[in-house]
């Protein structure tokens, strides 16, 4: 059971990785609006890491 929490959690944090590039390059780009949400995706990614960490499942 737990190791698919962890599996989920590494796949939600790849995605997360994933979007905070898209916003990176949409704000590179003058096409992103709203930046606070770069910070906002900076601090989900870090208590996301934080998790997996107290539990030991990242090498990161």
């Amino acid at each position: 059971m737990a190791k698919k929490q962890v599996k989920k959690k590494v796949s939600e944090l790849e995605k997360l990785n994933q979007d905070l590039l898209d916003l990176r390059l949409k704000h590179a780009s003058m096409a992103l609006k709203e930046t606070h949400k770069i910070s906002e995706m900076k601090k989900d990614i870090a208590r996301l890491k934080t998790k997996l960490n107290m539990q030991g499942e990242i090498n990161d």
